[in-house]
């Protein structure tokens, strides 16, 4: 049993609802494996010294990426690092400043890193175009020079990754801002508007899927592929014109590690709140809560094993097995966040396990699960998406067969497809043939033993 959906118009795909939303314009005034132990280790080491500034208050996503960011650094909790929040709403906590042009250059010039450590700003805001990110307690636009200037004092030749959320933003990932020691992630091209600044969000399109991508990402090339493959599949789900994420990669610092590794395989997080399940606790906007309240108070009626997964812009999916399923509540948590990634490009949040609800963060947010769906490479029954563990015997028989062959999955019903034939094309439909036979979402996962699920 499965439901995906987000809001505003209907559209019907392979047999899964998605429900397709208008998306706001911002202007304004595949998975390599993961880290390996050494990595993971060498990034968790290192102290961080950042800066998160939101610099419009007019929507809250601005605010809501600076806060969740704060959260998962504060996670980290590595000796020597520090976080600096700016923002430019009027009811501030103690320990954040105004997001004013003066204010944040200064605390940009004052980050000076602990030896061994790095540089980490990230700024979100609507942007104009040649005219910077726009902070609106100056009511002026931050400018690329201006930025490489704070930097170089505040960072120096220190590892430095600098983010920069708006439209227009990819004017900041050419000269003065590229140097050698930086790492640079636009949410557009100099010349396209993002998306995502509605005020029904909670975090524009590119903040959400870049948050997402963080956790178990091995570096920052992974996080900038998983970023922009995610912005991507939001756009052309609406028929948007392409953002274009840019990004700069400096020759010192193109291998940095990435800051929240996971240690070995991945496995199902989840850490239970206080709070059983409610549906009016689901956090997506209240209108499309109101919309699919009934989907997600039948989840509650549900015996278990089951789970719920979700992403905040409202695409979610439940996982429950069929009757002479030998589904483990592992599986369905597992098979709903897969589910929701498929449909939403990015990773999503395991909002449910059973009956019980997520634990938030200190910011009141849900937390991104890392990715499950393994996108691309080589076939694995371990890491193979969509079936139960106890199908995993039937991909290991797959991988010993003679080529040319293909593999079948049905995202919706964990059905397994497996073709041969004299070319790879007959192999295909093949696998299809068996995979639909009774099923309607099938597509193809595996051609002989590489995956070739793409982004698309």
């Amino acid at each position: 049993m499965v439901a995906w959906f987000q809001r505003g118009s209907g559209t019907r795909f392979s047999g899964i609802f998605l429900v397709l939303s208008l998306l706001a314009g911002c202007a304004g005034p595949a998975d390599p494996p993961g880290p390996n132990s050494a990595t993971a280790k060498a990034a968790i080491q290192a102290p961080i010294s950042a800066v998160l500034a939101a610099g419009d208050a007019s929507i809250g996503a601005f605010d809501n990426a600076i806060d969740h960011l704060r959260d998962l650094l504060d996670e980290r909790n590595v000796a020597g690092s520090s976080t600096w929040r700016l923002s430019a709403r009027r009811q501030r906590p103690p320990d954040e400043e105004l997001s004013a042009e003066p204010t944040l250059a200064a605390r940009i010039e004052a980050m000076k890193p602990a030896p061994g450590g790095a540089c980490l700003v990230y700024l979100t805001s609507h942007g104009g175009f040649g005219r910077g990110l726009w902070l609106a307690p100056s009511h002026v636009g931050l400018m690329p020079a201006e930025l490489d200037r704070a930097l170089d004092t505040g960072c120096g030749a220190a590892p430095t990754v600098v983010v920069v959320s708006s439209c227009y933003s990819g004017q900041f990932a050419v000269p003065p801002m590229t140097r050698p020691n930086r790492i640079i992630l636009t949410a557009a091209r100099a010349d396209r508007t993002s998306f995502g600044c509605g005020a029904g969000y909670t975090y524009t399109y590119f903040d959400e899927c870049l948050i997402g991508a963080l956790p178990g990402a091995a570096d920052w090339h992974e996080i900038y592929a998983r970023a922009s493959g995610c912005v991507g599949q939001r756009e052309r789900q609406i028929g948007a014109d392409a953002s274009e994420p840019q990004a700069f990669f400096g020759e010192a610092v193109s291998s940095l590690p990435a800051p929240l590794p996971l240690d070995g395989k991945a496995a199902i997080r989840f850490t239970a709140g206080p709070t059983p399940f409610r549906p009016s606790l689901v956090p997506i906007e209240r209108g499309e809560r109101q919309r699919v309240f009934d989907q997600l108070r039948a989840y509650g009626e549900i015996p278990p094993p089951k789970a719920l997964a979700l992403t905040p812009a409202g695409f979610f999916s439940i996982a429950a097995p069929d009757a002479a399923d030998a589904a483990t509540s592992d599986d369905m948590a597992r098979l709903a966040l897969q589910r929701c990634e498929l449909a939403s490009g990015s990773a999503c949040i395991l909002f449910a396990r059973d009956n019980a609800m997520v634990n938030f963060l200190p910011s009141g947010q849900a937390p991104f699960h890392p990715l499950t769906l393994v996108r691309s490479g080589t076939l694995d029954p371990a890491t193979t998406p969509f079936i139960r563990d106890d199908q995993r015997g039937m991909i290991a028989q797959y991988l010993q067969l003679p080529a040319p062959k293909a593999l079948a999955l049905s995202p919706g019903h964990a059905q397994i497809g497996i073709g041969s034939g004299a070319t790879i094309e007959a192999a295909r439909q093949d696998a299809l043939d068996h995979c639909e036979s009774g099923q309607r979402d099938c597509l193809l996962y595996a051609e002989d033993d590489r995956i070739v699920l793409g982004w698309r």
